[in-house]
């Protein structure tokens, strides 16, 4: 992987500020990451420090226009997914980041998040997997568009869904030595490169 560029770094990728992980999380699918998502995350964290917490956040969406603030469409059905994920994070009881990267711990508390967080319409296994790569999870693999194609153009898992997708990259990284984050962000890098938006396995869309 090292002779494609490929290099795996044990780099820790989350936000501090449970705001940013819900509004990156809900926006992300199908859409452009660096030039739609992030800049609207960045204006959460930077105008809505409050929102630090989850308490914080659930006021700004009672008393601001959510649509508004990150110039979006008032039909969106992202928007929903946003208050919804906000409900049920409260609903477990959970505050911060930290409390919400607790539950991410491979017991029960993870499967009883992962289930509560399923619940919310348009929220899928990738998105609540990326949850957890936004809390600083270095376990998680959320299969997108680019990591599929990747998967698929090394001639592995042509035929596989995401579980098995997530399965073959957990595995590789094991025998890599590095963790499953680790290569799920390497092979999104490379995926994402500027070089390879021409060719047929690219993906332009960003998670």
């Amino acid at each position: 992987m090292k002779s494609l560029g490929l290099v795996p770094c044990e780099a820790e990728r989350r936000w501090d500020h449970i705001g940013a992980v819900i509004v990156d999380a809900s926006l992300q699918p199908r859409t452009t990451y660096a030039t739609v998502v992030l800049p609207r995350v960045r204006d959460v964290i930077a105008q809505w420090p409050e929102a630090v917490v989850l308490s914080g956040f659930r006021r700004r969406l009672d008393t601001d226009d959510l649509a508004g603030f990150l110039r979006w469409s008032e039909r969106s059905r992202k928007l929903t997914v946003i208050t919804e994920l906000t409900a049920t994070l409260g609903e477990l009881g959970i505050e911060t980041v930290h409390e919400l990267a607790d539950c991410y711990d491979g017991s029960d508390c993870e499967l009883q998040t992962r289930r509560a967080l399923r619940r919310v319409k348009g929220v899928g296994p990738k998105t609540v997997d990326y949850i957890a790569i936004l809390v600083g999870s270095n376990r998680c693999v959320a299969v997108d568009r680019h990591v599929a194609a990747f998967v698929r153009a090394a001639g592995v898992g042509s035929g596989g869904g995401y579980d098995a997708i997530k399965a073959l990259v957990v595995e590789a990284a094991s025998e890599l030595g590095c963790t499953a984050g680790a290569l799920d962000a390497a092979i999104w890098k490379y995926m994402s490169d500027s070089d390879r938006r021409s060719s047929p396995g690219h993906y332009i869309s960003a998670r």
